[in-house]
């Protein structure tokens, strides 16, 4: 029971006046409306706090509000935001859409509601279904609505109008007032696995041979392309490299650092490990099934020796993978006697001999290193929501 607070007089304060006031007020409402009356403002309330999917599922998405601005309202704009691998599957005439230049999914969809909203009712909205897609892991919806945001921008849709109706139990699906923002989290099950290609280097001592090294999402799942603890951080150490005995990398990635004897520097030279970051313009975005870093080296063979080398992912990388199996592979060494192997160009204009293992060497053979999978750029939120 709170303090009731008096003056000197023994009259109630102007304070417990107001208090009464409210509570008189929220009595004629009734008491379903407390929280939502609590906030002086449009909010956002209903939406569903998880939703535990499979990959190709579809789902139902509800939504709702209150007014609680104090007033009656005829216009409210509405935003919904999708997460990459999530998608509309209907659209509505009174709602613009804006896809992600990526996925070339609809990731943003801003409506404008017309109709009474009263003061202090709360207002239900179905929103219709939403696909997941295949590569769908952990992904987020996040919800808006204002009365003073117009519609940014994008194509207008051509479906039925968006409605919204009242909400016969307001207590029913409201949120925490304390929730800044308002979102569903979705998480899917679906495995991921990255690898790393296996690279046999072939030559005789003087030349200098190609090695490019590929770190891989073999999906079926995307992910957040973050390996870190640090959102956007560009230095994420994502592969460990040890050269081959007999071998100095002479060409090394601007975003590989080398080690030798404790020490560490950028692009060393003679160096016997390095470790590379991600190489990517954006790492707030996600990592889709068949995206991979390239990781161009090139090492001067110096002795013949055929010890391999490793290349491997990192320790530091914070990488769910389902099959650790190929999280390293042997770069494997063919030095005494053989002879110089043309690039996998195949221009015939490259004075490095060179061999790559597995299947992204015949990918590159075909399409002449033209098969780089686009990076994704640009700012987006990331929805990756653990349970």
């Amino acid at each position: 029971m709170p303090r009731r607070e008096s003056r000197a007089d023994g009259q109630p304060s102007g304070r417990a006046w107001s208090l009464s006031l409210v509570a008189g007020l929220l009595t004629v409402l009734g008491t379903p409306h407390l929280a939502a009356a609590e906030e002086d403002g449009l909010r956002f309330d209903r939406a569903v706090e998880k939703v535990t999917t499979i990959p190709g599922a579809t789902f139902d998405l509800p939504g709702g509000f209150t007014n609680s601005t104090g007033r009656t309202l005829h216009t409210v704009y509405l935003e919904v935001q999708l997460a990459d691998y999530l998608s509309f599957e209907e659209e509505f005439g009174n709602c613009w859409y804006e896809e992600d230049r990526d996925t070339l999914l609809v990731d943003d969809m801003t409506c404008r509601l017309d109709g009474t909203m009263r003061s202090g009712r709360s207002y239900d909205l179905d929103l219709g279904e939403v696909d997941v897609d295949n590569a769908a892991r952990f992904e987020g919806i996040h919800y808006e609505v204002g009365v003073d945001e117009p519609p940014k921008g994008g194509r207008r849709g051509t479906g039925r109008p968006l409605g919204f109706s009242e909400r016969g139990r307001p207590d029913r699906y409201v949120r925490p007032a304390s929730d800044d923002s308002v979102s569903t989290r979705v998480n899917v099950d679906n495995p991921i696995d990255f690898a790393l290609n296996e690279v046999t280097l072939r030559g005789k001592r003087g030349d200098k041979v190609k090695a490019d090294f590929f770190f891989v999402n073999n999906g079926p799942a995307g992910t957040s392309a973050v390996f870190d603890d640090e959102e956007d951080n560009e230095t994420a150490v994502v592969v460990d490299l040890t050269v081959p005995p007999g071998l100095t990398a002479v060409g090394v990635p601007d975003f590989c650092r080398g080690k030798e004897r404790g020490h560490e520097d950028q692009g060393a030279p003679g160096a016997s490990h390095y470790y590379c970051s991600q190489n990517r313009l954006d790492k707030s975005r996600n990592m889709s099934p068949g995206q991979f870093e390239h990781f161009p080296f090139v090492f001067r063979v110096d002795r013949a020796d055929n010890r391999p080398g490793r290349i491997g992912i990192a320790e530091s990388a914070q990488i769910d993978d389902s099959d650790p199996s190929n999280d390293s592979a042997a770069i494997k060494v063919d030095i005494a006697g053989a002879p110089a192997v043309p690039s996998a160009s195949g221009s015939g204009s490259s004075p490095f001999p060179v061999l790559i293992g597995g299947g992204i060497a015949a990918a590159l053979a075909l399409g002449g290193g033209a098969l780089w999978l686009r990076r994704r750029s640009g700012a987006s939120r990331t929805l990756q929501e653990e349970s």
